[in-house]
């Protein structure tokens, strides 16, 4: 289908700008020096890497490329520090011009008699869960390219003002966010779309979240208790008001009227939203021995956003007003008159249902991981199992009420330690579709690296209008990727 969408967008000029706001008062800062005292002291670290990832099947893409340089500057003075950390990438698959800044990380710690203070931009991670979220919701991601990024590169920071006060081993930590800060998504018509953009089948056109001003209802609260009290468990408990990773789509259609009480659809309009909501639940594992834990996660959302399709109007009746709309009045349908009007008048009626809370049901869900790591063979094995629950589910909701999967993952060091196998993969099994990446990775020396691997996907072809995210859908996207990196 035709799509259309907007998505914003930095310019050289903002570019440069916001490099030399951000990154001129800190090198200041750290390499003129402090007012904190002779003790201060000041580190650069940081990696450059290049990653190239063609396409498994002819004519063999590349699908995504890009050179990284990565800087981190720390700067110690006796209570605390300040540490900011920046990617200048050249994303030289889509141009080989094209340069993207970005501040990872910009923030200052105050260690003080109980507690340590973190003021500014910082990434936060949050739960045990691998190859899905459920308390991961505090730092935005970057899923511009979806998996062709390592998964601990895909968290971005939040600028927040996080407290930890510490109880002996346990700790209490209290998080303020004051303007919500979304993921940075793909391109709705690009491989890494995460909307199937025949969702509906008309043209459609996506509308980014974009706030006219922020204020103080943008504010997100968050706080985790930490219990250390017994040698063999791990426990944390949250309570949070905050939105999702990822937005829900108030949709819309625009319409044609054709008589009293009766509008043709012509265009599909998807709206991002983010609607703030509690969220609670607790995260873990329990160690039976050395070489055998027991991870757990469960979160309670007090409202998540579903997808609804209410009145009789069938994905079929969709797909006919398509081809209606798409013949024109030129070259009218061949369909009885009064099986047209019928169809019409379904339409309206699902209209009239839906087309005011945008099709959407917002309900309270669940979402939990209960897992096992185990070793074995020389290997260390993983596998945890994930439900997401709806708790108050209706027929007019399209998403299943129990979606859920596995993710298995193994790991072992060879040749001493110098090479790293890996295999992580993930299996759903309403859309019987699956996600498997394996990898190598071998030192060459002290610092550098390279790496190989794969990104599979496959599994069953979706139903039209399927409502979860489905790896099938990438299957094209299929890839082979080498890296190489030095770490200084």
């Amino acid at each position: 289908m035709p799509v259309s969408y907007s998505l914003r967008k930095t310019s050289s000029a903002r570019f440069e700008a916001r490099f030399l706001f951000l990154l001129v008062p800190v090198l200041s800062f750290c390499l003129i020096g402090s007012p904190f005292g002779a003790a201060a002291q000041t580190s650069v670290s940081g990696f450059v890497s290049s990653y190239s990832a063609y396409t498994t099947t002819p004519p063999h893409e590349l699908i995504s490329a890009r050179n990284r340089l990565r800087l981190n500057l720390r700067h110690n003075f006796p209570d605390g520090r300040v540490y900011a950390s920046g990617d200048l990438r050249q994303l030289f698959a889509s141009s080989a011009d094209s340069l993207d800044f970005r501040m990872r990380e910009l923030f200052m710690d105050v260690f003080l008699s109980g507690g340590d203070l973190r003021i500014g931009k910082q990434v936060v991670v949050w739960g045990k869960t691998e190859g899905d979220f459920i308390f991961d919701l505090v730092s935005p991601f970057d899923l511009s390219e979806f998996l062709t990024q390592d998964f601990r590169e895909l968290r971005e920071g939040v600028t927040a003002v996080s407290y930890t006060h510490f109880f002996g081993r346990n700790q209490l930590q209290l998080l303020i966010n004051p303007a919500f800060e979304p993921s940075r998504l793909p391109a709705y018509d690009g491989p890494w779309g995460v909307v199937p953009t025949d969702i509906f089948p008309l043209p459609t056109q996506f509308r980014a979240y974009d706030p006219e001003r922020i204020t103080l209802k943008d504010t997100q609260l968050a706080a985790r208790f930490a219990w250390r009290g017994a040698a063999d468990w791990d426990l944390d408990f949250a309570l949070m008001y905050w939105r999702q990773r990822t937005p829900a789509y108030f949709k819309r259609f625009e319409t044609t009227d054709l008589a009293p009480g009766l509008r043709l659809p012509e265009q599909a309009v998807l709206e991002e939203r983010y609607k703030p909501g509690l969220i609670a639940g607790f995260w873990g594992e329990y160690r039976a021995g050395t070489q055998l834990r027991f991870p757990f996660e469960l979160a309670w959302f007090q409202q998540r956003a579903f997808d609804t399709l209410p009145g009789p109007l069938s994905m079929a009746d969709l797909q006919l007003l398509q081809a209606i709309a798409e013949a024109g009045p030129d070259s009218p349908p061949n369909i009885p008159l009064p099986e047209l009007i019928a169809l019409l008048g379904r339409f309206n009626e699902t209209l009239d249902a839906g087309e005011a809370g945008g099709f959407l049901s917002w309900q309270p869900a669940l979402k939990w991981m209960a897992g096992v790591q185990f070793a074995a063979g020389g290997w260390n094995w993983s596998a945890q199992y994930i439900a997401d629950v709806i708790l108050s589910p209706d027929d007019e909701i399209l998403q299943d009420a129990w979606f859920h999967g596995i993710t298995l993952s193994t790991n072992r060091s060879l040749l001493r330690d110098k090479l790293l196998a890996r295999l992580l993969g993930r299996y759903q099994f309403n859309g019987q579709d699956f996600w498997i990446n394996p990898e190598l990775s071998y030192a060459l020396r002290d610092g550098l690296s390279i790496t190989g691997g794969a990104q599979l996907f496959g599994g069953k072809t979706p139903d039209t209008g399927y409502p979860h995210l489905s790896f099938r859908q990438y299957g094209p996207n299929s890839l082979l990727y080498l890296s190489a990196a030095w770490f200084w």
